[in-house]
């Protein structure tokens, strides 16, 4: 985790969860969107997430993110 916090301290990044999942049963609202942008905390460590989507290169246009802070994330 140390080495995370290094790596990511003060930028912004996207994490892509994967295909889309589906909405808890019952709930009514929409499916997540599959990406996230987050941002640091201003006066703070760690981030936020500012915006969910599923559209990843206008997410990575508006908030000027390379293809290599796009985290993807892997279940074994």
């Amino acid at each position: 985790m140390e080495e995370w916090n290094k790596l990511m301290a003060g930028r912004v990044f996207l994490t892509d969860l994967g295909a889309a999942r589906p909405p808890a049963p019952g709930s009514g609202d929409p499916p997540p969107g599959r990406y996230a942008v987050w941002s640091p905390l201003r006066g703070g460590e760690g981030h936020t997430i500012v915006e969910v989507g599923d559209n990843l290169a206008a997410l990575m246009e508006r908030y000027q993110i390379s293809p290599e802070l796009v985290c993807t994330l892997v279940v074994p």
